[in-house]
């Protein structure tokens, strides 16, 4: 986005990172936290976007670019309609990196979970209950770790962080 302004232009850059496109995702093999395995490698150009992800066949994945170039970036995960009911498929979202972390607090079914600072990965996991069309994720990037803005499930004991495999 271009605003014809003298000097630094931080509006735009905020801009940017917030608004992107409507993706719908559907996982064409269950996706995992392992380098060429992830159902989508997100990128900076992906900054704003909104996915809306089917999981109803497959496990969905997703790596997040780097925290350290991708500052102010955001990036916000649904599940699809298709997903609703889905009990053994999942989402994954993972980092870039060991040393970037996923940090925030998640509702999922009215109690809450803590990402600490030492996990990589947020998982929305069907096995304790069965997952709603709705059921979200919402990033925001520091330029050094990812925050939780916003992270609500249907069925209790959803989400589940840690560490990402990677291998």
């Amino acid at each position: 986005m271009a605003n014809p302004m003298y000097g630094s232009n931080k509006f735009d850059n905020q801009v940017d990172n917030a608004n992107g496109d409507i993706v719908h995702v559907v996982a064409g093999a269950d996706g995992t936290a392992i380098a060429g395995a992830e159902t989508k490698v997100l990128v900076s150009a992906d900054a704003g976007n909104r996915y809306f992800v089917d999981i109803s066949s497959n496990t969905a994945s997703f790596r997040l670019p780097s925290a350290y170039s991708n500052k102010g970036m955001q990036v916000h995960f649904h599940l699809s309609i298709a997903s609703d009911n889905e009990a053994t498929k999942d989402m994954i979202i993972f980092t870039d990196s060991t040393a970037e972390f996923i940090i925030g607090t998640c509702l999922d079914g009215g109690a809450a979970h803590d990402s600490t600072v030492a996990d990589d990965q947020l998982m929305l996991d069907t096995s304790a209950g069965a997952a709603g069309g709705g059921d979200r994720v919402s990033l925001v990037c520091d330029g050094i770790h990812w925050y939780i803005t916003e992270a609500i499930a249907l069925s209790a004991d959803a989400f589940v962080s840690g560490t990402a495999t990677r291998s």
